[in-house]
């Protein structure tokens, strides 16, 4: 329980925070294929230490993502 509480804590801050970081993070998890809170809670660790994120990076993040998530 008290990893999904980080997690969710961390997702705000990647969705509050520098620019692309949250794009980033989804792509990583998707990658990944985490599944679990604490695969995706070392993905969020990851994106907060990596630092900024930039337009095309972001851009790329976005379109890897729109092929590959899954359509609810």
């Amino acid at each position: 329980m008290l990893t999904f509480i980080k997690l969710k804590l961390l997702e705000l801050k990647l969705a509050f925070g520098e620019f692309g970081q949250h794009t980033k993070y989804r792509r990583l998890c998707v990658e990944r294929n985490a599944m679990t809170s604490a695969a995706k809670l070392l993905i969020a660790q990851e994106v907060l230490l990596g630092g900024a994120t930039g337009v095309a990076e972001c851009q790329a993040h976005s379109i890897y993502l729109k092929k590959h998530e899954k359509k609810a």
